[in-house]
């Protein structure tokens, strides 16, 4: 990011978001292309053979589970699932779906741009939620400015 900034000529001072950085270079986030990619190679595993290793891999379920017990597991099609519903594509389908690879590709790239947008509204939401200012009281009044002395002069002469 440090790089793009400085192709683009603004320094961390401007205190520009990333995202509308990424959006001057007509890049996508780091989330968009790590799905993108996710989803690239697993359309390219489901169409391997039988018995190849990431195929046995992808379908296997590890023989036992040991974590802690607070934190659930999350397994690498755990996040394939996740990408998959987020591109508006059923995971049940998916064998049908990667047959044709330029389709495939369409259709996940395809995916990938309201998926991005929806995320992209949700966290300026969270943005401006974050960045909105707390009301300045109308009947502000504040109390006089004592000192010490002028304290004691009070006590000690009373009206």
């Amino acid at each position: 990011m440090q790089n793009l900034r400085r192709l683009l000529g603004m320094i961390w001072q401007d205190q520009i978001t990333t995202i509308s950085i990424l959006t001057q270079a007509g890049m996508p986030s780091l989330f968009a292309i790590l799905s993108q990619r996710c989803l690239h190679w697993l359309g390219h595993v489901c169409q391997m053979e039988d018995r190849c290793i990431p195929k046995d891999f992808l379908y296997s379920q590890p023989a036992s589970d040991s974590h802690l017990t607070s934190q659930p597991t999350i397994h690498f099609k755990d996040v394939c699932k996740k990408d998959l519903k987020t591109c508006r594509i059923q995971p049940a389908e998916l064998e049908m779906e990667v047959s044709n690879c330029t389709t495939w590709w369409a259709k996940v790239k395809k995916g990938i741009k309201p998926a991005e947008e929806k995320r992209e509204l949700e966290r300026e939401k969270k943005r401006t939620s974050r960045h909105r200012t707390q009301p300045v009281p109308t009947s502000h009044t504040t109390p006089p400015l004592t000192t010490p002395a002028a304290s004691a002069n009070a006590i000690a002469s009373p009206e």
